[in-house]
């Protein structure tokens, strides 16, 4: 298979930081029977990084204006970090929902960047007592529905501490060492969507050998662990119904964190991260159905994936609606 790794050079579309595609390019090119194209025209695949952004449906008139992915859609593979991800192209996406996740088109991976660089360094099994039974920290603006809900239910509690940040990213080194030993005083983890299905905190908690518990109807586990075997599944509606769903694991909670290290060990910590992400675009790659580029126009302007992703003229009239009335 020859595969060209697209740069901005080649296509506008493509992150002006190179570093990843960079890195999955000497990865994917150790492979047994993978060779990189001189050109466009040469290639079997098209690998692109996305840069992060907030994509609606006018995106679909770029993707098809861009000169590579215009000509080659159904060539072209990505590694998406976006948190509301369109699904528009294949590859890997980080925050892709479950109803615009295909398995033949699509591969879920874990987060690539580290934004708390104290995680990795205090990565292990947890030693310490757990006095808490569950704990969150994060900031409710992100999904104030269900993180909302959380403070309001928790709050006062004696065995949950939850904690809201008005912080993004820009988490002093003190609140980054708060957060390691919130969640090492719970035996669970919390874990709510936000902007995204995926949080950041379910790969955070297996770091730090606490169990996570997913609260995320649309999230898709990326392939590799046993997700059954140390995490929890709750839906976004039984939030109010944690202590009675925790305590049934409560005997279990040092076994699942372990189980989670462990996991984290073998398929997401750094030094796996590359490979991992190179699995994922070629198990794409695999699962490719040959379509051609007008079938693949069709796809990006079908009807599932207008409705999917908010982008129908009912949807988005009712939501100017609801803005204006809020305001």
């Amino acid at each position: 298979m020859r595969i060209r790794f697209l740069t901005p050079s080649e296509a506008p579309l493509a992150n002006p930081d190179v570093a990843l595609i960079e890195s999955l390019r000497t990865e994917m090119l150790q492979r047994p029977g993978i060779l990189e194209a001189r050109n466009v025209a040469d290639a079997d695949a098209l690998v692109i990084h996305e840069p992060w952004a907030f994509r609606e449906w006018r995106y679909i008139a770029r993707l098809m204006a861009d000169s590579v992915i215009g000509r080659t859609p159904h060539l072209v593979y990505t590694v998406n970090s976006d948190d509301g991800a369109t699904g528009l192209l294949r590859g890997a996406y980080t925050c892709l929902s479950k109803n615009r996740f295909d398995p033949q088109l699509h591969a879920a991976i874990p987060f690539f960047s580290q934004p708390n660089d104290q995680v990795v360094p205090n990565a292990g099994f947890r030693t310490e007592d757990a006095p808490l039974l569950a704990t969150w920290r994060g900031n409710p603006k992100s999904q104030l529905r269900l993180r909302g809900r959380l403070l309001d239910l928790y709050t006062d509690s004696s065995i949950f501490q939850v904690e809201p940040t008005e912080s993004w990213w820009n988490h002093d080194a003190q609140e980054k060492l708060h957060y390691i030993r919130l969640l090492r005083a719970g035996k669970f983890a919390l874990c709510p969507a936000g902007w995204g299905a995926a949080s950041m905190r379910i790969f955070e908690a297996m770091a730090l050998g606490v169990a996570p518990v997913i609260i995320a109807d649309e999230f898709v586990e990326p392939a590799g662990p046993d997700w059954k075997s140390f995490s929890i599944r709750v839906r976004e509606a039984d939030v109010d119904l944690l202590e009675p769903i925790l305590e049934r694991y409560g005997g279990r909670h040092e076994e699942m964190g372990a189980l989670a290290h462990r996991a984290w060990l073998e398929h997401f910590q750094p030094s796996r991260l590359t490979a991992y992400l190179a699995d994922a675009l070629l198990h794409c790659m695999h699962e490719n159905t040959h379509s051609s580029p007008s079938e693949e126009f069709r796809r990006w302007r079908s009807h599932r994936m207008y409705r999917t992703n908010g982008w129908t003229l009912p949807q988005r009239l009712s939501r100017r609606i609801k803005r204006t009335l809020h305001a």
